[in-house]
């Protein structure tokens, strides 16, 4: 009668198992907590060090939230698309779960989180291990993994 029970018993852990589905998101470093630690205007040189602030990034499958912990705590929601050479955010939303995710027309609310339009794709100059620097006309933001 033991063994009966022991049978049933690895069964239905064997099928267990077996129905589970591991979900990769094909995002390889890009998934994670980053801190916005700089940014560099590229047209005038300038640098400003965001590495005392509070500006993160969290990217998870199809989904990047920023958020100015420091202005506004609950962020911004973006869909995006990765390439191997590129980022491109678009369709974004100022997380408000209690009434209802508002849709981003004015780009001007994105600017204190290095994105400065509605729908933008940046050149990943760099993305391996605790480090990412992205690119666009205007400027280059690094970041650093939590």
């Amino acid at each position: 009668m033991k063994t009966i029970k022991s049978i049933i018993v690895m069964a239905f852990a064997i099928s267990a198992m077996m129905s589970c589905e591991i979900e990769t998101s094909g995002n390889g470093d890009l998934d994670g907590f980053w801190h916005l630690v700089r940014v560099d205007t590229l047209s005038t040189g300038g640098m400003c060090d965001m590495s005392g602030r509070r500006v993160f990034w969290s990217v998870q499958v199809g989904i990047l939230n920023a958020t100015d912990y420091d202005r506004y705590h609950k962020g911004y929601l973006f869909h995006f698309d990765k390439t191997d050479s590129s980022l491109h955010i678009f369709d974004p939303y100022k997380d408000n779960r209690t009434e209802g995710d508002i849709k981003i027309e004015d780009p001007s609310e994105l600017y204190h989180l290095g994105i400065n339009a509605i729908d933008e794709t940046f050149i990943i100059e760099q993305l391996e291990g605790s480090r990412m620097t992205l690119v666009t006309d205007v400027l280059r933001l690094s970041f650093r993994k939590m």
